[in-house]
Formats: C-alpha cells, structure tokens, sequence
C-alpha cells in the first residue's frame, strides 16, 4: 500500500484511530453516568459539574472532529458507542 494520500484522504489507520479514540471517550462517559449512584455522598453540585464536564466533554470531542472531516467524526462516532456497550457490560448492565 504505497504512495501518498491526497488531499480530503484518510487511512485506515486513521479511522482506526479515530475509533479507538471514539472508544475511550464513550468509555468515559458512560462510566461517569454512573457517578452519582455510586457516590451518593458528594455533593450535589460536584455532581452536576461532573454532568456538566462530561456534556462539554463530548461536544469538545465532537466538535473538533468535526473540523476534521466526515470519516473521522463517524469513525469516532461508532467507536462511542462502542465505548458505551463495554461500559455498560462492564457494570454488569445490558447495553
């Protein structure tokens, strides 16, 4: 698989990593909605700032990809909800 990618071209490594990428921010914050069942005993309002970063969070991720290109963005995009299913599974939920 030789030569240069023009211009508007991506790899597949690139999608890969992108994915990847998607991965571990879904991972991330599906985890973190998990936050306030499992710590009660903050405050409420470390609670709504752990809401509140993990929303700006996303939009951040999604937002700079989106400069990017198409590829990447859904790339990532299926890499989060991929992120979501291990999650999820591994808090012993059904995705």
């Amino acid at each position: 698989m030789g030569g240069s990618l023009g211009a508007g071209q991506i790899s597949l490594e690139a999608v890969l990593s992108y994915a990847a990428l998607g991965l571990i921010v879904g991972f991330g914050y599906y985890i973190s909605m998990q936050l306030p069942e499992r710590a009660a005993s903050l405050p409420r309002w470390m609670l709504q700032a752990v809401y509140a970063l993990r929303l700006a969070a996303a939009i951040a991720f999604f937002a700079w990809l989106a400069h990017l290109g198409m590829l990447p963005v859904l790339a990532a995009f299926v890499g989060f909800l991929v992120g979501r299913t291990v999650a999820f599974r591994a808090l012993g939920e059904d995705a």
